[in-house]
């Protein structure tokens, strides 16, 4: 939705098309990015990298598979059942699962692993800043999007008073509580580092922040999708 001179506007298909391709491309170059540091990618990112290094499976697969649970946790989280929401969940998170091991496999060709700390940590923080970035403008637009995020979306507005840190540090324990078990399995941990912890703690700073100063007039739209559904009293 836009809002305009003090009038809001619903996105049309070509304005929806172009904030949808924007910001899944943001989401998934940010998290090549993370990866490609190995200096600790977002949360959930980094839960899959150390699902995937545990097993010898792809990333990929973990994330898809990461995309299914979360869009159904997403049901309960917002106690209403929204098929077309859930399957479009599903479509954001099969394509950004594509999308990011496709720009995962290119950044990789860089080498940024051997580069110095201080030129990895840049690349960190700015890959990890492009994901806040593309996850607000795709949860303003708020048709399709990544499950992780539309949680983060229904946290926020229907539990956190609309505080965007609180509610994606909410999100991102669980996250950070898969790698700790795959640590605690393998001895071993890829993807959680400094990265990592920058993303707990600003993240969600870097998602309001962006709400406000880029495509400022790009509003919160569909917000039912992001409000649970309040019993009424007798």
């Amino acid at each position: 939705m836009h809002h305009s001179d003090g009038q809001y506007f619903e996105l049309s298909f070509k304005q929806f098309l172009f904030y949808f391709i924007l910001s899944l491309t943001l989401d998934a170059l940010g998290n090549g990015l993370s990866v490609s540091t190995n200096l600790g990618s977002a949360p959930w990112t980094a839960g899959a990298a150390n699902l995937a290094h545990l097993t010898g499976l792809p990333i990929a697969l973990f994330l898809g598979l990461t995309t299914v649970l979360v869009a159904t946790a997403n049901i309960f989280f917002a106690h209403k059942l929204d098929w077309r929401r859930f399957f479009g969940n599903i479509l954001f998170g099969v394509l950004f699962s594509l999308l990011a091991g496709v720009f995962t496999s290119l950044f990789m060709v860089f080498h940024f692993i051997d580069y110095p700390i201080w030129a990895k940590v840049i690349i960190d923080v700015l890959g990890l800043s492009t994901i806040g970035v593309g996850i607000s403008i795709y949860q303003r637009v708020n048709v399709i999007l990544h499950p992780i995020d539309d949680l983060t979306n229904i946290l926020r507005f229907s539990y956190f008073h609309g505080s965007a840190p609180k509610a994606q540090m909410s999100n991102f324990v669980v996250g950070v509580m898969i790698s700790l078990v795959c640590w605690l399995l393998s001895g071993t941990v890829v993807a959680l580092n400094v990265g990592t912890a920058f993303a707990f703690f600003c993240q969600g700073s870097i998602i309001a922040w962006s709400d406000r100063y880029i495509f400022p007039s790009l509003v919160h739209g569909n917000m039912d999708k992001s409000h649970k559904d309040i019993p009424k009293q007798s």
